[in-house]
């Protein structure tokens, strides 16, 4: 929150990471934020596919062509449709999005309302069933997986910081934005999800697909065949909760494709104009429309909704998502301290990092999936001196904190390093093969880096550029994209509004 108060500017980590990490990070961290746009929005469009599916078969016969894992043609055309609608250049008013996110909202009150009704408190008991180690479910370990998993939900509320240069009062309007955003997901999603628990037994979801039986009438009631809504309202007999969740899922989750994919063509142009891609994704055509940057991007994220099945994209988004946290709490530390110590802050807080990384993955596949005790011992220690290097940087690097306007983040830098080790933790949880998916996408950006994006910067001054980017200053932080089409390029987003002389 601090950081969407200090630099209100587009690309929300991409910015952040630019300010204060440089020129090579602020990549990395558009190729992470590119997973959680475009990639997330291919997800939505693969789920959309699911839930038109499950819906369609409930009323009998075979609707897989629809949905098949390697070829999926309603994930492309819902895609495709929103590739053409922003090629178009329809703006969505204030009041769509409104009646769009009330709707939605809606949905899920009803699902909380409606599934605690149909709760049964036997289902519930005990809330975190045992650990099943053939299917990896429950247990406290799959608590922690499913919390990791769950960020692919928060996608959204990092789109509100990348939109904070458009916001009126920045400094005062983000930290509550954000605040409640995620106060409002955190509510609504473990709500929905209690009132699934306990509308469905956990043996139930140990052996799925699971034959529901027949109705009052003697007619079979299909498959529960993943965890769904839908599904668990069919479960438990709710028949018209059943129908009206599945129309509010499959009627507002296409807006949701449409507005995941929104900020990644307007990612794409904020890298452009770095020079760090080619021109063509910065060309603006006469409507203002990016027509190149949205045809590009729109066409591989098409081919990926087509191709690629959801689970894949899921644990890599939410990975690339906790990763670009993970940069964001950095971030916070160095524009905290480097005023004062701008060689030691840099170094300490990537030391940090790198001894928070080896804890949680040490505790997590030594000591939780290994059973090590040695690995214990080792990530306790790992653990004590992350927040040791803390210590260092609280004690050498004083803070600047002379702006008391801005919201300011509590006990920097120890809150942000517990931060960074839950995140690490969380990352931890997913699988190897998805963990090194997301490796090998940053080692693709970095790659990618060093063929173009270094060669082509608009701010290259050779490797010292990319350790410590020189060329914005605190003041000079980007502009959005509206006050670039307009030639205001040299605005300061944080230079206080001119005062009207007497």
């Amino acid at each position: 929150m601090e950081m969407s108060s200090l630099i209100p500017s587009s690309g929300s980590t991409y910015a952040y990471s630019y300010h204060a990490l440089g020129e090579l990070p602020a990549f990395i961290a558009a190729w992470l934020l590119t997973l959680e746009y475009g990639m997330s929005g291919a997800g939505v469009a693969r789920s959309w596919a699911t839930k038109v599916q499950e819906w369609a078969e409930e009323g009998g016969g075979d609707y897989a062509f629809l949905n098949l894992q390697n070829t999926n043609v309603l994930a492309l055309a819902i895609m495709l449709l929103s590739v053409i609608i922003l090629l178009a250049g329809i703006r969505f008013g204030k009041l769509f999005i409104n009646i769009v996110t009330t709707t939605k909202v809606g949905v899920v009150i009803f699902i909380i309302v409606a599934g605690l009704a149909a709760t049964k408190s036997d289902n519930l008991s005990p809330f975190i069933p045992p650990r099943n180690e053939e299917t990896g479910l429950f247990g406290f370990q799959g608590v922690m997986l499913g919390a990791s998993q769950a960020f692919f939900g928060f996608v959204g509320f990092d789109e509100v910081c990348c939109l904070a240069a458009e916001a009126k009062n920045p400094r005062k309007i983000m930290p509550r934005a954000v605040i409640g955003v995620i106060l409002g997901t955190m509510f609504l999603s473990c709500f929905a999800s209690l009132a699934l628990s306990g509308m469905v037994p956990a043996d139930v979801y140990s052996n799925l697909p699971y034959n529901m039986g027949n109705d009052s009438g003697g007619n079979p009631r299909g498959n529960l065949t993943y965890f769904s809504f839908p599904g668990a309202f069919g479960y438990v007999g709710y028949s018209a909760a059943q129908v009206i969740v599945h129309i509010g899922e499959v009627g507002t989750m296409p807006v949701v494709v449409l507005i995941s994919f929104l900020a990644q063509p307007r990612l794409m142009y904020a890298m452009s104009v770095d020079g760090l891609l080619p021109e063509i994704f910065g060309r603006v055509d006469g409507k203002g429309n990016l027509f190149w940057c949205t045809v590009i991007s729109g066409a591989f994220f098409t081919v990926v909704a087509f191709v690629i099945p959801f689970g894949d994209i899921w644990n890599m988004v939410s990975i690339g998502i906790l990763i670009s946290f993970i940069m964001t709490n950095a971030s916070l530390i160095i524009v905290r301290t480097r005023d004062a110590a701008p060689g030691t802050s840099q170094k300490l807080t990537g030391a940090a990092v790198l001894v928070a990384l080896a804890a949680m993955f040490t505790f997590q596949k030594g000591y939780v999936d290994g059973s090590s005790t040695a690995a214990l011992v080792i990530s306790i220690v790992l653990f004590v001196l992350t927040f040791a290097i803390g210590g260092v940087i609280f004690a050498k690097c004083p803070q600047n904190v002379s702006d008391g306007d801005l919201f300011r983040a509590p006990l920097v830098p120890f809150v942000p390093l517990f931060s960074i080790l839950v995140n690490w933790l969380l990352v931890a949880q997913m699988a190897e093969k998805d963990i090194l998916r997301a490796f090998v996408w940053i080692g693709a950006a970095i790659i990618t880096y060093f063929l173009y994006g270094f060669r082509h910067s608009e701010g290259r001054k050779g490797w010292s550029t990319v350790l410590h980017h020189g060329v914005l200053g605190l003041n000079e932080v980007r502009p959005s994209m509206s006050s670039m089409m307009s030639g205001d390029v040299k605005k300061s987003l944080l230079s206080p509004e001119p005062t009207a002389k007497a």
